[in-house]
This record gives C-alpha cells, sequence and structure tokens, in this order.
C-alpha cells in the first residue's frame, strides 16, 4: 500500500448506511449510526436541526450552513454504483437490513 502525501479531503462513513461503511466500522470498533430514516427523512443522528428533514432538503440547508459560514468549498460530480431494486423507489436509502448485519 502507498501512502498520499497530499491532502484527499474527507470521508463520510455512516456505519448502518451502508455495506461497504458497515465493513469500515466493523474494522475499526466504530458503532453503528443510521442518520436517514426509512422514509427518507433525517434522523436525530443526523443533526437535531435537521431532524424530520428529507433529505435531500437537508443536502441543501447543510450547504447552504457551510457557505453561510465560508466554509463550502464546492461540489463535484462522482461515478459510484449505486444497487437499484426495480421494487423500489427512484432513490432508495442504502441501509443495513439485518441479513447484512
Amino acid at each position: 500500500d502507498s501512502i498520499s502525501l497530499v491532502p484527499a479531503g474527507a470521508v463520510k462513513v455512516t456505519p448502518g448506511h451502508s455495506p461497504p461503511d458497515l465493513v469500515l466500522a466493523r474494522a475499526h470498533g466504530l458503532p453503528l449510526l443510521s442518520v436517514i430514516g426509512d422514509d427518507g427523512t433525517m434522523c436525530p443522528l443526523g443533526g437535531g436541526w435537521l431532524q424530520g428533514v428529507h433529505r435531500f432538503v437537508a443536502r441543501e440547508k447543510v450547504v447552504a450552513a457551510l457557505a453561510e459560514r465560508g466554509l463550502y468549498r464546492g461540489t463535484q460530480d462522482h461515478a459510484m454504483t449505486l444497487p437499484m431494486c426495480r421494487y423500489c423507489c427512484p432513490h432508495p436509502v442504502p441501509s443495513v437490513s439485518p441479513s447484512q448485519d
């Protein structure tokens, strides 16, 4: 393995959110957390000020709060693999189910 000396930014890990995050959580002894509820709204762990807010609206509020404080550095598109199910909504909320735990 090589180590990059160039800062790469932040990495978000939400142990209860997806199977890859669950693997990371277990490897580092992190507790399982979920910040997005089954209904697509933010849970208390997602920040009290966002509790009950739909995840897409919450994203806009977080960006606005960062910008307001001069901390927003921009947004970049990135390719990602998102498993889809023909029975699911158009924007599924990944989460760790009991069968994955």
